[in-house]
């Protein structure tokens, strides 16, 4: 540029002009502590990618739908999951309460035969109480349920006479019935509570509990109360035997123990 302008060659001023612009703004680029780097395509290509976002309302709808049938599927597995819960609660709790019912009865019943000093014959409210529970079995009729009701009432009024004839009722009408025997056990029930006991008819009908309801609830109550009354038939005997079946196959019941108990005090074999 100095060569230029001491050698005289003829430019125009403008020419000059512009060309001493540009040589000054060389020197500034170069003394200038900042530099400035130029981007190029590799610099470009490093830089992270990012995905375009989708204005498209179609799109963003089929995404809502989406994640609200995933929370609607979540919903009825928790509801599901609940529903289990509750079912196994409720019967936890009745099974529960039909022990509780259960050992209250033998309690009571073992208090009344070593607090009298009695065989242990006559029917306990407790007794009672748990077979009015046990008229909630679904299945039955309400006609049957309201026969099997009434004959409760009858034995809790010890009304045994019209209980008996109410029993009768319900086998005679529903022998299939839901309270077959339930009946049946509570007529041998009544029959040996009777002021004038009929251990005969009492025998019979709780065999009919064991014979032909082998499956039935009933059954260790009633093989029970058959020892009993074999005892108090005189058949001593056949009043072990029955309470040592009962004390071996129901072992840790309350009914084995109530069994054991009966045979220690009460039954006595020798001659």
């Amino acid at each position: 540029m100095k060569q230029l302008i001491h050698s005289g060659a003829a430019f125009s001023a403008p020419f000059l002009f512009v060309l001493l612009v540009g040589w000054q703004q060389s020197v500034l680029a170069e003394s200038s502590p900042v530099r400035v780097e130029s981007r190029t395509m590799d610099d470009a290509a490093e830089l992270p990618f990012r995905a375009p976002i989708s204005d498209d309302p179609e799109m963003a709808g089929i995404e809502r739908e989406y994640q609200m049938q995933l929370l609607q599927q979540e919903v009825q597995e928790l509801r599901g999951l609940v529903e289990t819960l509750q079912h196994e609660l409720a019967e936890l709790r009745a099974r529960e309460e039909e022990r509780y019912l259960e050992l209250d009865a033998r309690f009571q019943d073992v208090r009344r035969m070593v607090g009298s000093g009695t065989v242990g014959t006559a029917i306990s409210d407790s007794e009672i109480e748990a077979a009015t529970v046990d008229s909630t079995e679904a299945g039955a009729g309400p006609t049957e349920k309201k026969l099997y009701d009434t004959a409760l009432e009858l034995i809790r009024n010890r009304q045994y006479d019209q209980a008996i004839t109410q029993l009768k009722s319900v086998i005679e009408q529903y022998p299939e019935g839901v309270f077959a025997a339930n009946a049946y056990y509570w007529l041998g029930e009544v029959y040996a509570a009777k002021p004038e006991p009929d251990y005969e008819q009492a025998r019979q009908a709780l065999t009919q509990v064991i014979t032909f309801f082998p499956q039935h609830r009933k059954v260790p109550d009633a093989a029970f109360k058959l020892g009993k009354v074999y005892h108090l038939m005189g058949d001593c005997e056949r009043a072990t035997e029955l309470l040592n079946q009962v004390s071996a196959q129901h072992s840790g019941k309350s009914v084995a123990r109530l069994a054991e108990t009966y045979l220690k005090d009460k039954v006595s074999c020798e001659n």
